[in-house]
């Protein structure tokens, strides 16, 4: 095998084709037969380029040789029916043998299933890496005689040599452990052991020259098999050359320009340099000198995260309109590389993706996880609802996209935080519309509704297929459930319609194959260990996105995936000190001590690669950027990379300033604050009115402005916790099936004692209050507050039937019609708490309040501000009266606490809000204006609150309003 090295740079696969050819002819032995190697497929169109560019200017034009890569290449074998075991199944198998070790798991902090699972991941990676490292050949025989009995053997008594020739080293604890599992783990149909055995007899067909050009040294495997091809045909290996050699050393150097800027570069990163056996230190001076060529390079300083994508993403689109056709993204943060895609897509900007994102960050992978976060929480409603949300859950249901916004509304209005059970209860008791509305609307909220409730139904039903608790299964019972739901909720056919969906199917396909295996056919998991798994083979998997063609575009690729390519500009983001050179966190038991005791990669080999590709990357392009944070994401403050520090040095030395701030100039608004804001909206005057919206508008016109005529009042959040709220609608409920029930009792002609009426009050709240408390014990308190209003309350309505007021209905829907004077009425709808009827048939209405009598006494002055029961007087046009009803205070001193409050002159209270909602109506529907004046109280929990600004104003009184 002939070695051969030359200097990084935008010569070097000119200098390698020249070498290739002139190695080719002196083989004697036509192209055809001849193969060209490159690590990676992205390198294949450079190398062929550069071939036959050379071959046109020495005036040969000639047929190019073969250029694939090892992979590629393997691919011409026929198979050999030596059976590989997949990744999964090899992963599966290394769960299985440290799920047990209470110790191992302990050590490394893996007490979670996810934790477990990364682990064996980790386990699995340190195995490959000896294996590649210590393999003997001898281990990977392929005799045609030799059975799978035989090759086991011939492996694990490799394995006991490599071990024990390891071990006579002055081995850690660490060390020992690592290699204690990778003999017992490793086996001869793992990937590692397979790859040797194809190459080996990929060498042994060989039939002509072969030529290595990479931009990095060949891997032991890599060695192996150009030593074993070697023997049989002429063998060239092409490479860099790091050494740092100068000019005066080297003869063969014939751009001295790019000479200069290599040597600079070398002197700026010395641990980029690989000495040779016989080198001696290549540079005298002290201090680089920048040469005159040299790129272009500016180093862009950041604020924060969206600043540096928007500053690389401007770069990017500015060479574009520029004119350039191939340019680059190198993303060596990916999380800003990933905005900076958003940008682009944006822009619509043509981009290729190279950099492997993995299949667990697509939509695709959500979707499924998100069913297990069904599972697991045991139909947890934020989960439901990102499952309804995705495209890839039942698709092509019945009205699905009303009936999902049905099912949200009514679970943030209940706060159902989870529970199948509730789900199902809920599915039964979603409001199907007014009774005021339109035949056709009821008609359709009906459908909505019934559709919704089997929408939950379906999901529940599918969730109780699958095996619950901590209860190990065999690994084909999981994978059955999987199938069954991909198909019940029509998942399958949508994520058959998406890219990363297709993707996603073919590796959850690939794991039919894990209950033949030998682990697979008897490892056993739970619900928790199944889902881990499938998370830890989705976060394996790299997600391949299609590009389409383009004349011109952007190439986004990690730093190592620049090797031996030129572009017309690259931008390179995430260049701080924390992420440039980067590095995996050390774990115990896989420390870089114990890397650096096996003879494995250890950071320090890490670190250097990374020098050396990123000094690649400033030689073989002429135009680059580099961009880095100021701050972190909790505005913790960051340095540029030393690296680049020592690069920014040596230009200032020479008069070159690249370093430069980027001022965020684009999209950037400012607020012009300069007084109370006061819009006016005739046209969305609403048609439909109810208390709460009335109360809004008296409260703060730009509150309701923003809520109710511009709709942008947010939904409720759902919560775990109890809230006042959620215990005044269960008072209702208790109250309106102990009101129905005396009703029908007293239709009957049954007299029932006040002691009877107290024990059946007390039995329906505690059924309804039962099975809250059942699931909350914060409930407890509120039901024994409620006991003691009890005994009041019943002595209360007995005293109010002896005054003939009885009860006539609960929770009423009531609309009505309002007049205006312009011919346009407006609607008043609403829900009364409670009706009464009296005397003559005449009638009032109450309003339940879980609130004392003494707090409620203030109402009575402030009816102007809380218009809620004369709104119930315009609902209900036969109501004589009006009053509010304390549901709280049993403790104020009295025998006898007050339960009724009336408003005084309810009539008139009534007329006064007919003319007002009249005048303050029309007056809206002339133009008036909506200022922000509500007070701290209307202000407090306002949403609209980031859009009046109230507190930069620069002054805070009333504006001037006219219509």
């Amino acid at each position: 095998m002939t070695p051969l090295r030359f200097r990084p740079g935008p010569d070097f696969l000119d200098q390698a084709a020249a070498a290739a050819w002139h190695f080719l002819d002196h083989c004697g032995v036509p192209e055809a037969a001849a193969h060209v190697v490159v690590p990676t497929a992205a390198q294949i169109p450079g190398v062929r380029m550069a071939l036959d560019a050379v071959a046109r200017a020495a005036g040969r034009p000639r047929l190019l040789p073969r250029v694939v890569t090892l992979g590629h290449w393997l691919l011409d074998l026929p198979p050999d029916g030596t059976p590989v075991r997949s990744h999964a199944a090899r992963l599966l198998a290394v769960q299985q043998a440290v799920r047990g070790q209470d110790w191992l798991r302990r050590s490394f902090g893996a007490q979670t299933e996810s934790a477990a699972w990364g682990l064996a991941q980790t386990l699995l990676s340190i195995c490959d890496e000896l294996n590649t490292r210590w393999l003997e050949d001898v281990a990977v025989s392929d005799g045609e005689a030799m059975d799978g009995t035989d090759r086991a053997s011939l492996l694990q008594g490799a394995l006991e040599r490599t071990y024990a020739h390891l071990s006579e080293r002055l081995l850690g604890e660490e060390a020992r452990i690592v290699l204690a599992f990778w003999q017992a783990l490793s086996g001869p149909d793992d990937p590692m052991p397979s790859r040797r055995r194809a190459l080996r007899q990929l060498a042994q067909q060989l039939c002509g020259p072969v030529v290595w050009i990479a931009p990095t040294p060949p891997t032991p495997i890599e060695t192996a098999f150009l030593s074993d091809a070697a023997e049989l045909v002429p063998v060239l290996a092409v490479g860099y050359d790091w050494s740092g050699a100068t000019e005066a050393e080297d003869n063969e150097a014939e751009d001295n320009e790019a000479a200069g800027w290599y040597e600079t570069m070398v002197a700026l990163w010395p641990e980029a340099r690989i000495a040779t056996d016989d080198d001696t230190p290549p540079f005298a001076q002290a201090l680089p000198v920048l040469p005159e060529a040299r790129p272009s390079i500016r180093v862009i300083g950041a604020a924060r995260f969206e600043d540096e994508a928007a500053a690389a993403a401007d770069q990017l689109v500015q060479w574009l309109n520029a004119g350039r056709r191939n340019i680059a993204l190198v993303a060596h943060d990916r999380v800003v590389a990933r905005r900076v895609r958003a940008l682009l897509a944006r822009a619509g900007a043509p981009v290729r993706d190279e950099t492997g994102w993995k299949l667990s960050t697509t939509r695709a992978a959500a979707a499924l996880m998100r069913w297990f976060d069904l599972l697991v929480r045991d139909g947890d409603t934020a989960a439901l609802l990102d499952l309804l949300k995705s495209p890839f859950c039942l698709p092509g249901f019945l009205d699905r996209g009303a009936a999902i916004a049905l099912i949200e509304r009514q679970v943030r209005r209940d706060s159902i935080s989870g529970g199948w059970d509730r789900l199902r209860h809920l599915s039964g008791g979603l409001p199907s519309g007014s009774a005021e509305a339109e035949d056709a609307d009821v008609e359709r909220a009906q459908a909505v509704r019934r559709s919704a409730g089997n929408l939950l139904l379906v999901l529940a039903d599918e969730a109780g297929r699958w095996p619950r608790g901590i209860a190990q299964h065999p690994l084909s019972v999981w994978l059955g459930c999987l199938d069954g739901t991909l198909d019940a909720l029509g998942m399958r056919a949508a994520l058959a319609a998406d890219e990363a969906g297709r993707q996603m199917l073919d590796a959850l396909a690939r794991l039919q194959e894990l209950p033949s295996d030998e682990t697979g056919s008897h490892a056993t998991l739970s619900q928790a260990e199944f889902r881990s798994m499938l998370s830890a083979l989705l976060e394996s998997v790299a997600y391949k996105e299609p590009s389409a063609s383009s004349a011109a575009r952007i190439t986004i690729l990690p730093l190592n995936g620049a090797r031996m390519r030129r572009f017309e500009g690259v931008v390179v983001v995430g260049c701080d000190d924390a992420q440039l050179p980067s590095s995996a966190a050390e774990l115990m038991f896989f420390s870089n001590q114990m890397r650096r005791e096996l003879e494995l990669e250890d950071r320090e080999a890490r670190f250097a690669q990374q020098a050396r590709d990123l000094a690649e990357v400033l030689l073989n392009n002429d135009d680059v950027v580099l961009t880095w944070q100021r701050l972190g994401g909790r505005g913790e403050p960051k340095h540029v990379s030393g690296w680049i520090e020592r690069l920014s040095a040596c230009c200032a030395r020479a008069g070159v300033m690249i370093e430069a701030s980027m001022t965020p100039l684009i999209h950037q608004t400012f607020a012009d604050t300069r007084g109370m804001p006061a819009p006016a909206a005739p046209e969305l005057v609403p048609a439909r009115w109810s208390a709460q919206a009335y109360n809004m508008l008296r409260r703060c016109p730009y509150q309701f402005f923003a809520g109710r005529m511009l709709g942008l009042a947010g939904l409720e959040v759902v919560s775990d916790d109890l809230e006042k709220r959620d215990i005044g609608e269960l008072l209702h409920r208790v109250l309106l099936r102990y009101h129905r029930e005396l009703l029908a009792r007293r239709e009957r002609g049954d007299v029932v004692p006040e002691a009877a009426r107290l024990e059946r009050l007390r039995e329906i709240s505690d059924d309804v209050f039962g099975a809250l408390m059942a699931e909350d014990g914060n409930a407890i308190g509120y039901y024994r507050r409620w006991c003691e209003v009890l005994p009041s309350y019943v002595s209360w309505q007995t005293e109010r039937e002896a005054q003939g007021w009885f009860w006539r209905g609960g929770e009423v829907d009531a609309g009505v019609d309002l007049p205006m004077p312009d011919g346009k009425p407006i609607r008043l709808s609403g829900r009364i708490d409670r009706l009464d009827q009296g005397p003559d048939g005449a009638h009032a209405v109450l309003d339940y309040k879980t609130q004392s009598a003494t707090r409620l006494k203030r109402k009575t002055s402030e009816v102007e501000e809380d218009c809620q029961l004369p709104f119930y007087g315009l609902l209900r046009a036969d109501a004589v009266g009006g009053s509010w009803v304390a549901l709280e205070g049993a403790r104020e001193g009295a025998a006898a606490p007050q339960r009724e409050v009336d408003l005084p002159d309810f009539d008139a209270a009534v007329a006064w809000l007919e003319r007002q909602m009249r005048d303050d109506v029309m007056r809206l529907r002339e133009g008036a204006r909506l200022p922000a004046f509500g007070d701290a109280s209307a202000c407090t929990y306002c949403s609209a609150r980031g859009l009046c600004r109230k507190g930069f104003w620069e002054s805070t009184a009333v504006p001037v309003l006219t219509s």
